[in-house]
C-alpha cells in the first residue's frame, strides 16, 4: 500500500530539515545552550541570557539592539516582532533554503549582542 505524500508535508520536511541544520550551526557558537522556552519551543542564551527563540521550525524571533532592530526592518530583512518590539525584539520566516543566510547574519548580530552585554555586566559586578 503506498503512502501519499502532499507538497505541504514535503514543505515541512524541508523546513525542519532546515531548521535542524540552522540550530547545529546556533550550538557551534562559544557559549551557547538551548533551554525550553516559556511560551513554548526553545531558546538559545549565551552566559544565561537569551538572544533568540522559535516557534516551530520556521518562525524565529531574535533580539537586536536598538540599531541592528531599525536597520533590519528597514531593509526588510526582519518583522517587526508582535509583543516585544520595544526591546529589540524582531520576527524572521524561514521559508526556503536562501533564508537560512540572512538568518544567520541576524543571529549573531543577536549573539554578538547578547555576549557583549554579559560581557559588561560581568565587569560591572567585578
Amino acid at each position: 500500500m503506498e503512502q501519499m505524500i502532499s507538497g505541504e508535508d514535503l514543505i515541512m520536511v524541508d523546513r525542519n530539515e532546515l531548521f535542524e541544520s540552522l540550530k547545529t550551526w546556533i550550538l557551534q557558537l562559544p557559549g551557547v545552550t538551548q533551554a525550553a522556552h516559556r511560551f513554548g519551543g526553545t531558546e538559545f542564551q549565551v552566559e544565561g541570557l537569551e538572544f533568540m527563540h522559535h516557534h516551530g521550525p520556521s518562525f524565529l524571533d531574535i533580539r537586536l539592539s536598538k540599531n541592528d532592530q531599525a536597520t533590519a526592518l528597514k531593509s526588510g530583512t526582519a518583522l517587526l516582532h508582535r509583543f516585544a518590539s520595544q526591546a529589540g525584539w524582531v520576527s524572521f520566516r524561514i521559508e526556503k533554503p536562501e533564508d537560512l543566510e540572512a538568518a544567520k547574519k541576524l543571529i549573531r548580530l543577536a549573539y554578538e549582542n547578547a555576549r557583549t552585554s554579559m560581557e559588561a555586566h560581568r565587569a560591572r559586578t567585578k
